[in-house]
C-alpha cells in the first residue's frame, strides 16, 4: 500500500473522529463532567474503547485488509485513538474549552472522555479504504454483528448520555410512556435493519419471529446495555431510585438503538 492511501486513509480516521464525535465535543455537561467523573469509570470506559476499536480493527482492518492478525489489529486499533485523541484535541482547543499549557489535568479528563466515540468514528470510516466488506462479513459473523451493534450505539449514545436531557425526559416519564416506548424502538430497530431494505440491510433465514428474537432483539438489548454503561459511568445512576434508572436507560436506548441498527448499514 502506497504512501499516498495510508495518509488518505489517516484523513478518513481523523474526518470519520470529527463528525461521529463532534456533538459530544460541543457538549458543555461533558466539559463539567470531565472534572468530576470518577477516575476508575473514565479509565474503564477508555479501555472499554479501545477494545471496541481493536475488534473493529481485527474484523475490519484500515492499513492493510489483508491482515487480520492479533498484532495488526491492536496496532490499527491504536491508530483510531490517536485520531480520537487527535481529533477531540484540535477542536476543543480551536474551541477555547481546554489549554493543554494550563490545567493539563483537566484537559487530559476532557480529552480522555471524548476520545472514545471519536475512535470509534475514526474506526468506522477508515474501514471503507479499499476493504473488501464481502470477504469481511464471512468471517465470524457473530462477532462482527456483535462489535458492529456495541460500536455503534456507543458513538451515538454517548453524545447523549452526558446531557441533563436524559434525565429531564425520564423524569416525566410514566411507567405506561416507558412500555411504549420500549416498543416504539423494537419496532425501530427492526425496521432499520430489516424492514425498510436500505442498502446494507441483512438477509437472514427464518421467519420474522426468528429474525426479531435472534437479531432485533439481541440488538435492543445491547442498547440498554451499552446505555445503562454510559450512564453508570457518567454518575447519572448515583443516589437515584431505580425506577428513575432504569427509565434513563429506556430514555437513552433509543438512540443507542439507532445507532446499533445503522451501524452494520454504514460499513
Amino acid at each position: 500500500m502506497s504512501t499516498t492511501e495510508v495518509l488518505r486513509g489517516l484523513g478518513r480516521a481523523l474526518a470519520g473522529a470529527v463528525l461521529f464525535a463532534l456533538p459530544i465535543f460541543m457538549t458543555m455537561e461533558v466539559w463539567s463532567l470531565a472534572a468530576s467523573i470518577d477516575r476508575v469509570r473514565l479509565l474503564l470506559l477508555v479501555l472499554a474503547g479501545v477494545l471496541l476499536s481493536i475488534g473493529l480493527a481485527h474484523f475490519f482492518g484500515f492499513v492493510n485488509q489483508e491482515r487480520i492478525g492479533a498484532l495488526d489489529a491492536v496496532i490499527d486499533a491504536g491508530v483510531a485513538m490517536l485520531a480520537g485523541v487527535a481529533a477531540a484535541v484540535a477542536v476543543l482547543w480551536v474551541l477555547a474549552v481546554v489549554e493543554p499549557w494550563r490545567g493539563w489535568q483537566a484537559a487530559v479528563s476532557v480529552v480522555a472522555l471524548e476520545a472514545v466515540p471519536a475512535a470509534i468514528g475514526a474506526s468506522f470510516a477508515r474501514s471503507q479504504l479499499g476493504m473488501d466488506r464481502r470477504r469481511a462479513r464471512k468471517k465470524h459473523p457473530q462477532w462482527r454483528e456483535g462489535f458492529l451493534v456495541t460500536a455503534g450505539a456507543v458513538v451515538v449514545a454517548a453524545n447523549i448520555a452526558p446531557t441533563e436531557e436524559v434525565v429531564l425526559i425520564a423524569a416525566r416519564m410514566s411507567p405506561v410512556h416507558g412500555i411504549a416506548l420500549i416498543a416504539f424502538e423494537l419496532v425501530l430497530v427492526h425496521a432499520f435493519v430489516y424492514g425498510l431494505r436500505f442498502r446494507g440491510t441483512a438477509t437472514l433465514q427464518g421467519g420474522t419471529w426468528k429474525v426479531l428474537l435472534a437479531w432485533t432483539l439481541i440488538a435492543h438489548l445491547t442498547a440498554l446495555a451499552v446505555s445503562a454503561y454510559l450512564l453508570w459511568t457518567f454518575g447519572r445512576f448515583d443516589g437515584t431510585a431505580l425506577s428513575q434508572a432504569v427509565m434513563e436507560t429506556v430514555v437513552l436506548a433509543l438512540p443507542a438503538g439507532v445507532g446499533a441498527a445503522a451501524a452494520r448499514l454504514v460499513v
